[in-house]
């Protein structure tokens, strides 16, 4: 009996110890440095109050769906403001989320952007590729050619093929004189 009670205590201290989340080590060292100026219980007080502000923090970033990297440079900034002041962080924390995914959101919206453009710009030289293979006197032999040639050099940019037909009809007429 005396060996299931110690074995269960046993046990039960050791879940509950499990459930501890342990800190970095210079996370755990800024946070006994900044409440060193503190004694009994209201230094103990301050440390789970800081403690819990970093782990808090930490739980934000998780939950936010930030990379792992910039997750790390979110906490280092933070840092480089408020040193050891984990509540101060805890406090800026969602601001520089809110500040990162305005960021991802301008740098997506411009790209949409340019793309939309690249896309448009595509379109109107297709459309000037077929005008200019159609109205060009070229064999149709040598202009089949000139278009596969151009697609191959080129496959997905429209533009530019466009530009290395117009020179190769160029450079096929000069040779023709």
């Amino acid at each position: 009996m005396k060996k299931i009670i110690l074995i269960s205590s046993l046990l039960i201290s050791m879940a509950s110890f499990a459930g501890v989340k342990d800190l970095p080590d210079n996370v755990e060292n800024n946070i006994r440095s900044a409440v060193s100026t503190y004694s009994g219980s209201e230094r103990r007080e301050n440390y789970n109050w800081y403690k819990d502000s970093y782990l808090e923090m930490v739980e934000r970033l998780d939950k936010s769906g930030i990379p792992e990297t910039d997750k790390q440079t979110i906490i280092k900034r933070l840092e480089a403001m408020y040193g050891g002041n984990y509540p101060k962080q805890l406090a800026r924390v969602n601001d520089e989320i809110n500040d990162y995914k305005g960021l991802v959101n301008r740098i997506r919206e411009e790209q949409n952007a340019i793309q939309q453009k690249t896309q448009a710009e595509n379109a109107k030289s297709k459309e000037e590729i077929n005008s200019i293979l159609s109205s060009s006197s070229i064999p149709k032999v040598d202009l089949d050619k000139i278009e596969q040639n151009a697609k191959a050099e080129y496959p997905n940019d429209y533009t530019l093929q466009k530009a290395y037909i117009k020179g190769a009809i160029k450079t096929y007429n000069d040779l023709k004189k």
